[in-house]
């Protein structure tokens, strides 16, 4: 089993103050992510279950992406391993607050099933990717 240090429920500010970021003025649980591939699985009051999806790109590397999937949307389409996965809608926001994706206004095939968060510097507006 990994190694996870999940500490007790506190402020933004409490988390901020040992190291984690802060995002909104809220009640915070923060964790520590071990090295190699980690799942979180969270789930509402009314039921409603989303997992967040630590992946490593080397094998017991620190994750380098995230994926993101809400598993109670209703609607589903055809994944890449035969089955079927859930979508759901979602919008990106950036500069000044401008919504630069929002599915939305998608049509079903068109929404996304897993969001992913490549944890790294962003490249460069133009840059080719690669297996850094």
């Amino acid at each position: 089993m990994a190694d996870i240090t999940t500490l007790p429920l506190m402020t933004a500010a409490d988390a901020e103050s040992i190291g984690f970021a802060r995002f909104n003025d809220v009640p915070t649980l923060p964790i520590d992510i071990p090295d190699g591939n980690f799942t979180i699985s969270a789930k509402t009051t009314d039921g409603r279950r989303i997992t967040f999806f630590f992946g490593e790109h080397r094998t017991g590397a620190p994750p380098s992406f995230v994926d993101i999937q809400f598993h109670d949307h209703g609607a589903t389409i055809p994944n890449a391993d035969g089955g079927r996965s859930p979508v759901f809608d979602m919008l990106t926001i950036g500069l000044r607050g401008r919504q630069v994706f929002d599915s939305r206004k998608s049509a079903i095939d068109d929404k996304p099933s897993i969001a992913v968060i490549l944890i790294g510097e962003p490249r460069p507006s133009g840059s080719p990717a690669g297996d850094d």
